[in-house]
């Protein structure tokens, strides 16, 4: 006589995998977001982020934020060439990767020149903007910019 087992598993068994599953399905989640949002908290806040003025028309402002990639942001500001009652942006970009934590590079291409913006850190308040132009003529031009933190 042949003994046929049958493998049948009790609903309640089912259920426990189900729930089992879908409690760690959703705690996967949990800590997915709980890990993304620590990171991007831990950035370490730059002393750049913020509004730096100055009273050169030629480099008026520039606004440097961190972003959600713990890169710093800038977007520059000059007196508008039509309008030197306004100023006007040039941009947001993100600022180039630096050996030095207190040297950030910002870069701008136009349609006659590349422009590089050189961060540097004076103190917390201060910073000095070297500003190099190299138009497609061939024409070179550069300066520094004391700047002061006002926001």
């Amino acid at each position: 006589m042949t003994q046929v087992s049958s493998a049948r598993i009790p609903l309640r068994q089912i259920m426990a995998v189900l729930l089992t599953a879908a409690l760690t399905l959703s705690l996967s989640v949990v800590l997915t977001v709980t890990s993304s949002k620590e990171a991007a908290a831990s950035c370490s806040a730059s002393r750049f982020s913020g509004t730096w003025r100055s009273s050169d028309a030629r480099l008026k402002r520039i606004d440097l934020w961190q972003g959600e990639d713990c890169h710093l942001y800038a977007k520059a500001w000059s007196v508008c060439e039509n309008d030197s009652s306004h100023i006007c942006s040039w941009g947001t970009r993100r600022t180039g990767d630096s050996p030095e934590p207190n040297f950030q590079f910002v870069g701008y291409n136009w349609s006659n020149a590349d422009e590089v913006l050189q961060l540097r850190m004076r103190d917390t308040s201060h910073i000095s903007v070297w500003d190099s132009t190299d138009y497609h003529n061939g024409q070179k031009v550069s300066f520094t910019v004391m700047m002061y933190k006002s926001g």
